[in-house]
């Protein structure tokens, strides 16, 4: 078995996969038991994730990367008004990573969120106003699952080939669709150490993109287009999903935690 209680912060999470497994049973895991209340979630044990090998394999990349579309168009408008989930639109991002700065910048000299300049975040905001300006509306706001990573993808082989089933969406927004690919080829560069080749970076977008071109029957150079724009965003949806976190943490954990939403927010600027 495996249990999950999540931080109350993200208590959400449990009924969201639960509603998730009715959607598209056959991509995420599937609750046996949900307590809403106390945000616990029980299923049978799944296997093991990706390894080191599996993200360094660009066939096994294309998989994962055709089961997260195929989960996503199969979501996309069931569940945006989950409750719970935290909305940001793209042209919304700069206005709140704006906020966010000015709001850590007034605390005390002591406290472990401080910045201490505003200037390059004031830029980097101003760089998302524009970058966010030309995203289309073909793609509705839907569930961005904000922490596609190969370690919360199970690799089920049960059948002698691979089936990605996806888990960990306690960092879910209503926010865009696209930035979960742009999350997850952040991690496979994490995992590799190394950057993707260009062919392999574009061979990857273009197997996202066609699921969604077929679901959709929408331009796909616009999709295109709204897909690069979207990159900008991974950064800025972590740090605002921290944000729910932080009115839980105690003065202890918040001083061993803080460089991660500040980290964030480096990357950002």
């Amino acid at each position: 078995m495996w249990l999950k209680e999540n931080n109350p912060g993200h208590r959400f999470e449990a009924g969201l996969v639960a509603a998730m497994a009715e959607v598209a049973p056959e991509y995420v895991v599937l609750p046996l038991a949900v307590d809403r209340e106390r945000g616990r979630l029980l299923t049978d044990d799944q296997g093991t994730t990706l390894t080191h090998g599996d993200v360094a394999d660009q066939a096994t990349r294309r998989t994962v990367v055709r089961a997260l579309a195929r989960l996503q168009c199969a979501l996309l408008g069931r569940l945006d008004a989950y409750p719970g989930l935290i909305e940001l639109a793209p042209t919304t991002a700069g206005d709140r990573v704006r906020a966010v700065a000015r709001e850590w910048s007034a605390l005390p000299a002591t406290h472990p969120l401080r910045i201490d300049s505003l200037a390059r975040v004031e830029q980097a905001a101003d760089a998302l106003d524009r970058r966010t300006a030309s995203i289309s509306h073909l793609v509705p706001l839907d569930l961005e699952l904000n922490d596609v990573y190969p370690a919360n993808i199970f690799a089920d082989r049960s059948t002698g080939v691979l089936r990605p089933r996806f888990f960990d969406f306690g960092n879910t927004l209503r926010a865009h669709p696209f930035v979960t690919l742009h999350g997850f080829l952040d991690s496979v560069t994490e995992w590799t150490r190394a950057p993707l080749s260009r062919a392999d970076h574009a061979d990857l977008l273009t197997t996202y993109l066609t699921i969604w071109h077929n679901h959709l029957d929408v331009d796909p150079a616009v999709l295109r287009q709204d897909l690069i724009a979207t990159e900008p965003l991974v950064d800025v949806h972590r740090l605002i999903s921290w944000l729910r976190l932080i009115p839980y943490a105690d003065p202890t954990e918040l001083r061993a935690r803080a460089e991660i939403p500040l980290n964030y927010l480096t990357a950002i600027t």
